[in-house]
């Protein structure tokens, strides 16, 4: 087997990508420790939750809350309708929004074209020959 050790030094970090270079990428990369990376540096631009319990894999799956949440559609989805989840928080901190079509993500607070009446047509009408109760009187009715 033929594999290799390639180390990436940035400003910040080292990497060591472990394996046959054809078959690294950046996409795939999965480091083999957990790393505890600042808060700036990862993608949700949040502090690291441990929300599993700790034991065993059958404590993990079966030690689950005995209570119902009405609130929720199906009572085994613990984000469903992103209950729980403090996304709004997280998006407003970044500098860049994770997703760019993000409800939560960053908006001008002005507008890109200002709602002013530059560019208004109004209509002037000579009110001689205009009714504004909708009836028009014409001369060739005859009573």
């Amino acid at each position: 087997e033929m594999s290799k050790e390639l180390t990436f030094v940035t400003d910040t970090d080292v990497f060591v990508l472990r394996g046959r270079p054809c078959e690294l990428s950046a996409f795939s990369f999965i480091p083999a420790k957990i790393r505890n990376l600042p808060q700036e540096r990862t993608y949700f631009n949040s502090a690291r939750k441990e929300h599993h319990i700790i034991g065993s894999r059958y404590n993990r799956q079966f030690a689950q809350a005995e209570d119902y949440n009405n609130k929720i559609h199906r009572d085994d989805r613990e984000h469903a309708k992103s209950r729980g989840l403090t996304v709004y928080v997280e998006e407003t901190q970044k500098d860049v929004p994770s997703l760019s079509s993000s409800v939560y993500g960053h908006r001008l607070n002005r507008h890109i074209d200002h709602p002013d009446r530059k560019h208004v047509r109004v209509g002037h009408v000579k009110s001689e020959f205009f009714r504004r109760n909708g009836v028009t009187l014409t001369s060739d009715i005859k009573l």
